[in-house]
């Protein structure tokens, strides 16, 4: 689908917007409040929360991120090394 607008005159058929451009700025709350992000997600983070300060609390703490998709059921991390670290705080810098 074509995403660009379109000059006067030309017909064009409407985009609607994709579900991540709709909930760029509400919080997980607004969302769940709105039934826009399935419950199974507030669990998924919960666990992997818990599984963070366990580690972190017992020292052994490898990982800074998790970004995970519950429909395809992937999940991908990120470990704390130099190079890892180093790409984040140029990415936000």
């Amino acid at each position: 689908m074509n995403r660009s607008s379109s000059a006067i005159g030309e017909t064009s058929s409407f985009a609607p917007p994709l579900p991540q451009e709709l909930t760029k700025n509400l919080s997980c709350a607004e969302m769940a409040v709105l039934n826009l992000q399935s419950d199974r997600v507030n669990v998924r983070v919960a666990a992997e929360v818990a599984d963070y300060l366990y580690r972190m609390a017992a020292g052994n703490l490898k990982r800074f991120a998790t970004y995970f998709d519950l429909e395809s059921g992937t999940a991908r991390e990120l470990y704390i090394t130099q190079q890892s670290v180093c790409a984040l705080v140029k990415a936000i810098a």
